[in-house]
């Protein structure tokens, strides 16, 4: 069953487990740049209230093509409880998501907000069938073993679909 991993980094967290998560599930990676190019700072002056707002990025790929995945996984850093502006921009960039299973993932320093979430509703609204979601803190990222709980559950379906 394809997977299609899809992320926004700015610090190299969120990558960090997306990539993983594609070593143990064998998924493709989509990296989602934010034009902006955010300074550090500018990511908690600008890009944190963007965050709120729920606004969308100018993103690239502008276009995320997933129909010829089974499974779609998004991460996204936090940013003041929620989802970077890339992020948001990236699941309306997406085309053939409508039916697929979805999950979710999020990085940050403490607790993830309402991150997850929102993801999950955007999801939802998009038409894919989302199935969870995991927050992954400073501490998560330094134990490599930390992505299994997200793979176990990527992989969960691949194992219904056999089964069945």
């Amino acid at each position: 069953m394809p997977v299609c991993i899809i992320y926004h980094s700015e610090t190299g967290n969120t990558r960090t487990v997306a990539e993983r998560l594609a070593a143990a599930t064998g998924g493709d990676l989509v990296e989602v740049q934010d034009l902006a190019g955010y300074s550090k700072i500018g990511m908690y002056l600008k890009g944190a209230p963007r965050a709120v707002r729920g606004k969308k990025a100018d993103i690239k790929p502008s276009v995320i093509d997933v129909s010829a995945y089974d499974i779609v996984v998004i991460g996204s850093p936090v940013w003041a409880g929620n989802p970077t502006p890339a992020v948001n921009a990236a699941v309306a960039a997406l085309r053939g998501i409508e039916g697929k299973t979805a999950f979710v993932f999020c990085t940050s320093r403490g607790a993830p907000g309402k991150a997850l979430e929102t993801m999950q509703a955007l999801l939802v609204d998009r038409g894919a069938d989302v199935r969870g979601g995991v927050p992954f803190t400073e501490r998560d990222m330094r134990n490599a073993g930390a992505v299994e709980a997200l793979a176990d559950l990527v992989r969960l379906p691949v194992k219904e679909k056999i089964v069945q």
